[in-house]
């Protein structure tokens, strides 16, 4: 069994024990101190346009899951999401979309490397059955320039390159 897998279960059970809830079985219409009971601080809070807030909740191995939780005015859960996947990357189009409209679609991501052309954004994410990394390269006007997608080359967590 290697490190990252061992890790991980042991991870895992202390969650079950603890009671942790994942962030996709939450109910919604519950309330915000509820939703902090079950899954914790979220990551990101951000004031939501139409009234209230959305909470991000960064989620799973290594940080893989993204789920967004909109909270209404009365601090009710009124709805919730996950934000890493293929619907919300196809949204995000090169020439067009802006750092504002990629951390919106997104949420935070889990790095940032800033080269010459501009800053490069990337998510982890699950690629099943290996994880990977989704990145965003931005010009220095902070927009979109190419997307792309590459599996993490390691892997098993005991070797480094």
């Amino acid at each position: 069994m290697t490190t990252r897998l061992r890790t991980l279960s042991i991870l895992t059970a202390l969650a079950v024990l603890a009671g942790c809830a994942l962030p996709g079985s939450v109910a919604t219409n519950i309330s915000a101190d509820e939703l902090v009971r079950q899954l914790g601080k979220p990551t990101e809070t951000r004031a939501n346009p139409a009234g209230g807030e959305s909470w991000d909740y960064v989620y799973g191995p290594a940080g893989m899951q993204t789920w967004r939780f909109t909270i209404d005015a009365g601090r009710m859960v009124r709805a919730k999401e996950p934000l890493l996947t293929d619907e919300r990357f196809y949204r995000i189009v090169p020439g067009t979309t802006t750092q504002a409209e990629v951390r919106d679609l997104l949420g935070k991501p889990s790095g940032i490397t800033q080269l010459a052309m501009g800053p490069v954004w990337d998510w982890r994410i699950d690629m099943n059955p290996t994880p990977g990394h989704y990145f965003v390269n931005f010009d220095r006007s902070g927009v979109a320039v190419s997307v792309g997608i590459m599996m993490d080359i390691r892997t098993d967590g005991d070797k480094t390159p």
